[in-house]
């Protein structure tokens, strides 16, 4: 926090001029540095953006969020909140961006239990539903998951293919895993013409159940973190979604109801069509493999460790592996 404390102490008086205010204690999330700040006796959070500086990308997902502000949702979203010049983003004089939500109550739910899981698949498709009537006044800046040569300004489509065949000294030990993306990135380039076919919306990007909060009763209350909204393939969200159920930890027989229990639920909100459920497989492990590029790219940006990077090369490759093990049964799974 010693890093920020001057840039806090440059923002939050832009949105409580000549009021008290102090920073109070709070989890932060894995991309951006998240505070807690106390004004007037009420709660909010601060967010400092580390994943880029692009206020174009900030000026987007703020105005999504408000946009959704005028729909009917039966679950809370964060609000940005206008400085005293009536805006919502604050750019630091070292450069940091920042925005300022009312505090959300609620907690991160552990998504074991099928109800909750259910809970979630339903709320994720009523937003879905909602962001497919939002109209903004401006284009989104983050491409879809398939155009994978923008996941990361470092990382183009041939260089992690480069890196994945022929990993550096560092990475060795992780060569029958990269050999396995290394695979399914040539694989999925000759899928891209299908899935710029299938429908495409706004949505959220980034639905997890670190982005999400329940209530007392295990419901799910809260949807967080539009960082990454942007125009995309709508059964996207369901495969970003879903796709942490997989574990290889975890029992098959548990993994599928996890699943079934998701898509009972956003079901019941979306229809998705024939193609759509066709593509689930390959999106799951496109979302894996995209996780991966995001944090290698912020390796090489100095932003996360070595160890970070090596976690999400495992998880990618895992989820990867179990789909190919599982595809026909998965299909015929989503068939039903």
């Amino acid at each position: 926090m010693k890093n920020y404390l001057s840039s806090i102490e440059e923002i939050v008086p832009l949105y409580f001029p000549g009021e008290k205010w102090e920073i109070v204690p709070g989890p932060s999330g894995e991309n951006n540095t998240t505070l807690f700040i106390l004004a007037n006796n009420e709660h909010y959070v601060l967010r400092i953006y580390e994943t880029h500086q692009d206020e174009d990308k900030v000026n987007f997902e703020h105005a999504v969020l408000l946009a959704l502000q005028d729909r009917p949702i039966s679950f809370s979203i964060p609000v940005p909140m206008r400085t005293k010049d009536g805006q919502t983003i604050v750019k630091t004089q070292s450069g940091f961006l920042a925005g300022l939500f009312r505090f959300i109550d609620g907690m991160n739910p552990a998504l074991e239990d099928l109800d909750q899981i259910d809970s979630f698949g339903k709320a994720a498709g009523q937003l879905s539903a909602e962001l497919a009537e939002v109209r903004v006044n401006q284009l989104p800046v983050y491409k879809p998951y398939y155009d994978m040569d923008s996941t990361h300004p470092r990382c183009s489509l041939d260089q992690i293919k480069d890196f994945s065949l022929n990993p550096p000294e560092d990475f060795v030990e992780l060569t029958r895993e990269l050999l396995m993306i290394y695979k399914q990135l040539v694989s999925f380039q000759s899928k891209v013409p299908f899935l710029t076919k299938l429908p495409h919306q706004l949505v959220h990007g980034d639905l997890n159940a670190s982005n999400i909060l329940s209530d007392e009763d295990g419901k799910i209350s809260a949807i967080l973190d539009f960082e990454f909204v942007t125009h995309d393939l709508r059964v996207m969200e369901v495969a970003v979604s879903i796709s942490d159920f997989i574990d290889d930890e975890e029992d098959d027989t548990i993994i599928l109801k996890k699943i079934t229990a998701f898509l009972k639920g956003y079901g019941s909100r979306i229809k998705l069509t024939e193609g759509e459920m066709q593509a689930l497989s390959l999106l799951i492990q496109l979302r894996s493999l995209d996780v991966f590029i995001h944090f290698l790219g912020r390796y090489y940006d100095g932003v996360d460790s070595i160890d970070t990077v090596k976690k999400y090369i495992r998880k990618a490759a895992q989820r990867v592996s179990w789909i190919l093990l599982h595809q026909d049964k998965f299909n015929k799974f989503c068939e039903k």
